[in-house]
Protein backbone atom coordinates (compact mmCIF):
# COMPACT_ATOMS: atom_id res chain seq x y z
CA UNK A 1 0.00 0.00 0.00
CA UNK A 2 2.36 2.46 -1.44
CA UNK A 3 -0.13 5.44 -1.47
CA UNK A 4 -1.68 5.17 2.21
CA UNK A 5 0.08 7.53 5.25
CA UNK A 6 0.76 4.96 7.18
CA UNK A 7 3.94 4.74 9.82
CA UNK A 8 6.67 4.05 6.85
CA UNK A 9 5.57 7.08 4.96
CA UNK A 10 6.11 9.67 8.09
CA UNK A 11 9.50 8.69 9.26
CA UNK A 12 12.24 9.49 6.78
CA UNK A 13 13.88 6.30 5.28
CA UNK A 14 17.36 7.35 7.58
CA UNK A 15 15.04 7.27 10.62
CA UNK A 16 13.87 4.04 9.69
CA UNK A 17 17.13 2.21 9.15
CA UNK A 18 18.31 3.15 12.53
CA UNK A 19 16.10 0.48 13.80
CA UNK A 20 17.36 -2.45 11.78
CA UNK A 21 20.82 -2.43 12.46
CA UNK A 22 23.20 -3.95 10.63
CA UNK A 23 26.05 -5.79 11.92
CA UNK A 24 29.19 -7.22 9.90
CA UNK A 25 30.13 -9.61 12.72
CA UNK A 26 26.49 -11.18 13.53
CA UNK A 27 26.21 -12.04 9.80
CA UNK A 28 29.44 -13.64 9.44
CA UNK A 29 28.61 -15.35 12.77
CA UNK A 30 25.45 -16.42 11.34
CA UNK A 31 26.82 -17.43 8.02
CA UNK A 32 29.66 -19.53 9.33
CA UNK A 33 26.73 -21.17 11.93
CA UNK A 34 25.02 -22.00 8.96
CA UNK A 35 27.51 -23.03 6.97
CA UNK A 36 29.31 -25.67 9.94
CA UNK A 37 25.96 -26.60 10.65
CA UNK A 38 25.43 -27.66 6.85
CA UNK A 39 28.67 -29.32 7.21
CA UNK A 40 27.96 -31.57 9.94
CA UNK A 41 24.80 -32.59 8.45
CA UNK A 42 26.52 -33.85 5.43
CA UNK A 43 29.07 -35.38 7.61
CA UNK A 44 26.54 -37.54 9.69
CA UNK A 45 24.49 -38.56 6.72
CA UNK A 46 27.78 -39.57 4.70
CA UNK A 47 28.66 -41.76 7.89
CA UNK A 48 25.04 -43.28 8.09
CA UNK A 49 25.31 -44.36 4.81
CA UNK A 50 28.50 -45.33 4.39
CA UNK A 51 27.14 -47.97 7.09
CA UNK A 52 25.44 -49.65 3.89
CA UNK A 53 27.96 -50.18 2.05
CA UNK A 54 30.98 -52.66 1.59
CA UNK A 55 34.75 -50.59 3.18
CA UNK A 56 36.35 -52.06 -0.19
CA UNK A 57 33.27 -51.28 -2.77
CA UNK A 58 33.45 -48.19 -5.33
CA UNK A 59 30.83 -46.29 -3.37
CA UNK A 60 32.16 -47.29 -0.14
CA UNK A 61 35.76 -45.63 -1.37
CA UNK A 62 33.89 -42.62 -2.40
CA UNK A 63 32.07 -41.90 0.51
CA UNK A 64 34.84 -42.44 2.96
CA UNK A 65 36.99 -39.53 0.33
CA UNK A 66 33.98 -37.49 0.42
CA UNK A 67 34.16 -37.53 4.63
CA UNK A 68 37.83 -36.74 4.41
CA UNK A 69 36.71 -33.41 1.89
CA UNK A 70 34.01 -32.90 4.48
CA UNK A 71 36.35 -32.74 7.58
CA UNK A 72 38.93 -30.70 5.40
CA UNK A 73 36.17 -27.67 4.98
CA UNK A 74 35.11 -27.97 8.38
CA UNK A 75 38.94 -27.33 9.72
CA UNK A 76 39.35 -24.74 6.59
CA UNK A 77 35.93 -22.98 8.63
CA UNK A 78 37.37 -23.06 11.92
CA UNK A 79 40.85 -22.06 10.48
CA UNK A 80 39.48 -19.15 9.25
CA UNK A 81 37.33 -18.30 11.90
CA UNK A 82 40.60 -18.19 14.07
CA UNK A 83 42.50 -16.15 12.18
CA UNK A 84 40.28 -13.89 11.12
CA UNK A 85 38.59 -13.16 14.61
CA UNK A 86 37.93 -9.49 14.17
CA UNK A 87 35.38 -10.17 11.63
CA UNK A 88 33.68 -12.48 14.20
CA UNK A 89 33.53 -10.02 17.15
CA UNK A 90 31.06 -7.32 17.68
CA UNK A 91 32.89 -3.86 17.78
CA UNK A 92 30.15 -1.52 17.76
CA UNK A 93 28.29 -3.06 20.57
CA UNK A 94 28.05 -1.05 24.18
CA UNK A 95 29.35 -2.60 26.92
Amino acid sequence: MRGSFGVSSIIPEKVRNMEKPFSKSFVMRTTFRHMRRSVDISIRKSFERFQDFDNDSKTGQEIMETLSVLHTVRKMMDDFQEENSSLFVDTNKLD
